[in-house]
């Protein structure tokens, strides 16, 4: 199986949406809808969304959510740890960064993630990887090599640990489960270009 990954940058921190669609199929998934969902709606065209993947519940990764769960009735997956955070505004960071105003859009209704989710023709493994937060997670596809890391491990960095959940001794232990991956292993970063597990591992002494 062929797989076609599309990075969207999206909204004031420019987070990486993605678009991850099996070759054929008119259905995908969207991992981590950022807070440009007109952007994002545009990038989309005709696909139909089948799910939306969240690795983590940080703000600027969710904001669309609600608005893209209301519109295409795709259903929202995201670790139990993380739950509580999609509309508490405190503890996603919202607050602070936009100074009390109110989160945008409809509230968000999520399912839990398991350890693994088939969605649109695509099986993900599902890795837990706290740290970053409570329930931050990596999306894997190993028969394609590819492994969505939301804001666990960027190229040249990984998540910072002083936010709401977060600990860095799990996101320590976090780091040393995705080394173990096969080096080849194309990484997808919540912020920031693409990289591979080599080349991210060959940065630590973990």
């Amino acid at each position: 199986m062929t797989v076609d990954i599309r990075a969207v940058s999206c909204g004031m921190i420019q987070e990486n949406a993605y678009i991850v669609r099996a070759e054929g199929r008119g259905d995908c998934v969207v991992v981590d809808p950022g807070d440009d969902y007109p952007k994002l709606k545009r990038a989309l065209g005709d696909l139909r969304v089948a799910a939306i993947l969240l690795t983590h519940g940080h703000f600027d990764h969710i904001l669309a959510v609600g608005a893209m769960a209301a519109e295409t009735g795709a259903p929202v997956y995201v670790h139990p740890d993380d739950a509580q955070m999609l509309n508490d505004a405190g503890k996603n960071g919202y607050l602070d960064l936009m100074d009390g105003a109110a989160m945008p859009g409809p509230a968000v209704d999520a399912l839990a993630l398991g350890e693994r989710l088939n969605a649109a023709g695509m099986d993900f493994e599902v890795l837990h990887t706290p740290g970053h937060s409570r329930g931050s997670v990596c999306l894997y596809l190993p028969g394609e090599g590819a492994l969505f890391s939301g804001d666990t491990l960027f190229c040249g960095g990984f998540g910072r640990t002083d936010l709401y959940g977060g600990s860095q001794r799990q996101l320590v232990e976090s780091l040393r489960r995705l080394f173990a991956l096969p080096a080849e292993t194309r990484v997808y970063p919540g912020h920031g270009g693409a990289t591979t597990i080599g080349a991210e591992k060959a940065r630590y002494r973990l």
